[in-house]
């Protein structure tokens, strides 16, 4: 699934590109990735005019003239592509956006169909409701925030750390990269950690989240950006889908094993298990 700086990587692509430009035909190809209905969405979208392209968490977010705003998210497999309107058509292009006087297109594209597009009223202030929800970007708490809101906590931290309420925009892959520099076994309690420890998470999270996104993201499965380039970030992961591998720091081979429902990536010897849940 496309994480922050995979996401961050497509909306500035795409913030190069499509501000200013003015809707034309909307095709949709599927339906049940789209809301509302098809009918609605397409009536409503035809005719506005791009503003921005902002990211929240996970969240794409298209600005549109007239207090609207289009949200995408990829799910696990979700592309968007910006091409050229003559550009043969992937398989699984669910979704064309075409543009008046402009010879490019987006398109969505998703293999497992698990991306969603949502036409949202913005609010007064701009506000999204659908968005919430969502807990802080990890670039924007502040440390001492990022401590009480973990100290608020009884919970593993791995999964902690997954929950967009809690914080917006991490994945599987950045947890368990920022968990390894930390040496902060995945299974360890929230409320075990002492402040320097938490201090270190937030910076080597920071850290990776801001590497990755001056390399383009990581592709370990369908990711591409914008342009339909790969990212370069998963020729620098210590853990994440190395089981058996030597660890980059210690030698010592990556264990993998399921921590609150998902795969988890780490090293035995860097991160300690003890006071683990």
């Amino acid at each position: 699934m496309p994480e922050l700086p995979e996401v961050e990587t497509i909306v500035r692509g795409l913030r190069a590109k499509l501000p200013n430009l003015q809707l034309g035909r909307i095709e949709v190809c599927l339906a049940k990735c789209i809301q509302p209905s098809e009918s609605s969405f397409t009536d409503c979208l035809k005719g506005r005019k791009i503003l921005d392209v902002q990211r929240r968490g996970k969240n794409i977010i298209i600005r549109l003239s007239r207090k609207m705003a289009l949200l995408v998210h990829l799910r696990m497999t979700g592309r968007l592509r910006f091409v050229p309107a003559d550009s043969p058509r992937e398989k699984h292009t669910h979704v064309i956006f075409s543009f008046k006087n402009h010879p490019g297109q987006l398109r969505f594209v998703d293999s497992r169909q698990f991306g969603r597009l949502l036409l949202e009223k913005k609010g007064p202030k701009e506000e999204l409701d659908s968005l919430a929800g969502l807990g802080p970007e990890p670039f924007e708490i502040s440390p001492n925030e990022f401590i009480h809101r973990v100290g608020l906590k009884h919970r593993v931290i791995k999964p902690l750390l997954l929950d967009q309420r809690f914080l917006a925009g991490v994945g599987n892959i950045y947890a368990d990269e920022a968990l390894h520099r930390a040496r902060i076994h995945p299974r360890r309690r929230s409320d075990s950690l002492g402040e320097k420890t938490l201090l270190r998470l937030l910076h080597v999270l920071r850290f990776i989240l801001g590497e990755a996104i001056r390399a383009g993201g990581t592709s370990v499965r369908t990711y591409v950006d914008a342009n339909g380039s790969v990212g370069k970030f998963q020729n620098r992961l210590r853990v994440y889908g190395r089981e058996g591998q030597p660890c980059r720091t210690c030698g010592k081979s990556i264990v993998r094993e399921r921590v609150g429902g998902r795969s988890s990536f780490y090293c035995p010897r860097c991160q300690t298990s003890s006071k683990r849940g």
